[in-house]
């Protein structure tokens, strides 16, 4: 963005809600502003609250005498990119083969992209974050579902859709819980949060001892943010699903690295709850393999951008303007 109040409108579109901000080009959010997500609805109502917000937002940009150069979505689902319209958003499929990019274009005069979440997630690392310095990105975000995107000199590449995108059936283990595909050792099987509650639920019906039977005793629902705090407080079941979520995601690094040679892995989602006690035991579990000079290449990094990465990363294009 070449102009010094220059902004773009993000929308992040989640399960509850979507998010829509005014961002500069330093990937600073200037504003922000929710709207509620309708479900069972067709495409326009359901978009109707995502557009007003949009509205919203180019109201107080005209207001402070910003210049918007684009929109930018991103989406939890797949995404057409050259006709910037969803393909599969699993939550809202009225949106399923919409051409957004065409509406918001049309309505706002403005141009438009739209990608998906983890697409949006690599961008925003590599233009704000933590792969800023790097040609080579791979970014994997673990939530209830498995994400995967690469970035090479700041363009998303789709080498192999079967490892980008929703990647819940890579292998990465030739044991396992069987996954609904019919196979074992699937990736999402392994590190999604449904894979971490089924750990802890074999452990308490063998009967182990753990202060997260106190926590689910109160009705708290278990979260990635519950997981850390009882880890950080010694539970001896936290740091051991700690342990095996390490080791398994040195496993999806392994097989990412035969693929794709990146230079930094980009770790993110409610994983990142585990924050140094996570991310220490794989530095560990990598130092402790055999060399090798793909290895020495790489460095295993947190995502800079928090929960905003999506949000932020859907405004990437426009802040090279």
């Amino acid at each position: 963005m070449s102009v010094a109040k220059g902004v773009a409108v993000g929308m992040e579109i989640g399960g509850g809600q979507a998010t829509v901000a005014l961002i500069d080009h330093n990937g600073c959010v200037r504003e922000r502003c929710v709207a509620k997500t309708l479900r069972g609805r067709p495409a326009i109502a359901t978009l109707d609250p995502y557009l007003r917000a949009i509205d919203t937002m180019l109201q107080h940009a005209r207001e402070q005498e910003m210049e918007v150069l684009g929109i930018g979505v991103s989406i939890p689902g797949s995404v057409d990119s050259p006709a910037r319209r969803p393909l599969q958003v699993p939550i809202l499929p009225s949106l399923n083969n919409f051409p957004l990019g065409d509406l918001l274009e049309s309505r706002y005069h403005l141009p438009s992209q739209v990608h998906t979440d983890v697409d949006a997630a690599v961008l925003g690392e590599h233009r704000f974050g933590a792969g800023k310095t790097h040609q080579r990105l791979l970014f994997l975000t673990v939530n209830a579902v498995v994400g995967a995107s690469l970035a090479i000199d700041g363009q998303l590449e789709h080498p192999g859709r079967q490892y980008v995108g929703h990647v819940c059936h890579v292998p990465i283990a030739s044991t396992g819980p069987r996954c609904s595909c019919g196979k074992c050792g699937c990736i999402n099987t392994l590190i999604s949060i449904e894979a971490v509650k089924r750990m802890i639920q074999r452990a308490l019906r063998r009967g182990e001892e753990t202060t997260l039977t106190q926590r689910f005793l109160n009705r708290e629902v278990f979260s990635h943010q519950l997981l850390a705090e009882e880890a950080a407080r010694g539970d001896n079941l936290a740091l051991r699903v700690y342990r095996e979520l390490a080791r398994w995601i040195v496993e999806a690094i392994t097989r990412y690295i035969g693929l794709f040679e990146p230079n930094v892995f980009i770790l993110g989602g409610g994983v990142l709850y585990g924050g140094d006690l996570l991310l220490a035991q794989i530095r560990t579990l990598i130092h402790d393999r055999p060399p090798s000079p793909l290895w020495e290449m790489i460095e295993v990094v947190p995502a800079c951008l928090g929960s905003d990465v999506a949000l932020i990363g859907s405004i990437a294009p426009f802040a090279l303007l």
